[in-house]
């Protein structure tokens, strides 16, 4: 972060998202995006997710910073998953949070905008308007499925086992988030 983040304190919305779907979002974007490096087989990029040693880093020691983060009062912590459960009560957690007053036809209209099937036929978010040779969206779109849990489908069974050993690894070193868990409230 430039310093001058920690002088003027904005304030920041962190998501955070279970890590398996972070890992199969990643894997496909990777396939999509040319100017990232191509992911290989599944399996070789969890290793490479789990390492950290991905764009961005590790998704725990991110995660973990952020909820370690000082002046708690200014970052508003929510997860994907509160948002697709109730997507009305996450906007009016993000207004309250940015101290906007907002009546219920207002955030209806926002939460509406924003679901997934909204946003996916939206060229403004669907990223449809990018050029093929920097994101080839026949690959996979960039607004794929928009679902909590898809990593079900997606990893297999040692995939999935190794990545819970690694969030319990996490849990063990006194690190333990509850976004790892796929869970977090403010």
């Amino acid at each position: 972060m430039p310093p001058s983040f920690f002088e003027v304190k904005p304030k920041v919305i962190y998501v955070t998202r279970n890590p398996k779907d972070v890992f199969v979002s990643s894997f496909f974007y990777h396939r999509t995006a040319s100017f990232l490096v191509n992911p290989g087989p599944q399996t070789d990029f969890l290793h490479k997710f789990l390492d950290g040693k991905v764009i961005f880093g590790s998704w725990f020691d991110h995660v973990k910073s952020w909820l370690n983060a000082e002046d708690k009062e200014h970052i508003l912590h929510i997860s994907y998953e509160e948002m697709i459960l109730d997507l009305k009560d996450s906007v009016g957690r993000i207004a309250q949070f940015l101290q906007k007053s907002l009546d219920d036809e207002v955030i209806e209209k926002i939460a509406d905008r924003c679901l997934f099937k909204n946003m996916k036929k939206n060229n403004m978010s669907n990223y449809s308007a990018v050029p093929r040779e920097f994101m080839d969206q026949t690959k996979s779109e960039f607004l794929r499925k928009g679902i909590a849990g898809d990593w079900e489908n997606q990893l297999t069974v040692a995939e999935a086992d190794r990545q819970r050993r690694r969030m319990l690894n996490e849990s063990e070193d006194g690190h333990s988030t509850t976004a790892a868990k796929g869970h977090h409230n403010s």
